[in-house]
């Protein structure tokens, strides 16, 4: 009978510690998944920094293009009130500032919805692992 309680207990405590190894898991996702949103905002605010830097340009202002892969060419700027923006399969479309702008801002929001919303979740993950790990001690104490 004491050996059946025991197996019953065993059982429990490594299904217990199995979901605890689970849930670490998945915070440790979410936080990887964090600082990706984090690196991707910081990138959004130093673009949206930049299109307020360039509209403020003198138009004729000599600039570095760039042509990608560390290479650049010198260049002319003659509008300074429009951007060239790609829109997505390689469509590339003019687009003045403003409204550039407006769809930087749209976009931070957007990933500042999905921060709070990983972060109510990892909480929520954070606050179930501490109840495993209490009834983990419960279960070997006993």
């Amino acid at each position: 009978m004491a050996k059946e309680h025991d197996k019953e207990k065993q059982a429990k405590v490594q299904q217990k510690y199995m979901m605890l190894q689970m849930i670490e898991g998945q915070m440790k996702e979410m936080q990887e998944e964090m600082e990706k949103i984090d690196a991707r905002a910081k990138e959004l605010a130093s673009m949206k920094h930049s299109l307020a830097d360039f509209e403020n340009t003198k138009s004729g202002a000599r600039s570095l293009a760039s042509l990608g892969m560390g290479v650049y060419a010198e260049s002319e700027i003659r509008n300074t009130k429009e951007v060239f923006v790609n829109v997505g399969a390689g469509v590339v479309v003019q687009k003045p500032i403003a409204e550039t702008s407006k769809v930087l801002d749209k976009q931070i929001e957007s990933v500042s919805e999905v921060t709070e919303q990983l972060t109510q979740n990892l909480q929520a993950l954070a606050q179930r692992a501490s109840q495993l790990q209490e009834e983990l001690q419960e279960l070997v104490k006993d």
